[in-house]
């Protein structure tokens, strides 16, 4: 009773523009329309729109450690800001859509997994920051495909300095070595990011999920860097 009339009196609106109009987990269809899909056609492996089908040149010459990288849509415009302000800004309401688009990034491709996990933090970043936006996408994530999220698979062991403004070489020896596996040997693992720049993060915790023994390793983020 008390919800109804609630609802009734402050009825429900987007969270980035206020309309009442036509609402997806807060979001209404005009700044939906905002958020750009990922070109077609992409590489079946890293998932970069490449402009052919089938495998990249990159993916060819040098395969990555991952099986399939999946993303929802481009990291620009509305969604660049939903993202920072989700990340840095604690704008933890963003954190049903954002966890939505990525669902349905995921969900035609049956994924047969049955170990969903994030990108972890450091412990003291998650304490400065208060929360991991990628343990809290996969918590929504988790709703929609009807697998626990696992926080014991991944952990990062050190500090490293943070990945924005690094190129991909430096990105890469930023994190070599920074995180630690465990439980994963012969299962279908499914790593929940928020966003996809040069792609050294998801390189480095995919191969060392493979060395402790995944079968087949999905890197899923929310965003895509494509330029």
């Amino acid at each position: 009773m008390v919800t109804r009339v609630f609802s009734a009196l402050f009825p429900p609106s987007c969270l980035i523009c206020g309309s009442q109009d036509d609402l997806l987990k807060g979001v209404c269809s005009l700044c939906r329309a905002r958020i750009v899909p990922l070109p077609q056609p992409r590489c079946d492996r890293c998932g970069f729109p490449a402009g052919t089908p089938g495998l990249c040149m990159e993916c060819q010459l040098h395969p990555p450690p991952f099986d399939m990288m999946v993303s929802a849509a481009v990291f620009d415009g509305l969604l660049k800001d939903m993202i920072h302000s989700f990340k840095y800004r604690k704008a933890t309401v963003y954190k049903k859509f954002l966890a939505y688009l990525l669902f349905e990034a995921l969900e035609p491709l049956e994924l047969d997994c049955d170990i969903l996990t994030f990108v972890p933090l450091h412990w003291t970043k998650t304490i400065t920051r208060g929360y991991n936006q990628a343990a809290l996408l996969a918590r929504e994530v988790s709703h929609h495909m009807g697998i626990a999220v696992r926080y014991d698979v991944l952990r990062k062991t050190r500090m490293t300095a943070s990945q924005v403004g690094l190129g991909a070489v430096e990105r890469g020896r930023n994190i070599r070595g920074a995180f630690s596996v465990q439980g994963v040997e012969g299962r279908c693992v499914v790593v929940v990011d928020d966003v996809i720049t040069t792609g050294q993060t998801a390189r480095e915790i995919s191969g060392a999920l493979r060395q402790a023994g995944a079968s087949v390793v999905v890197f899923a983020s929310v965003g895509r860097m494509v330029s």
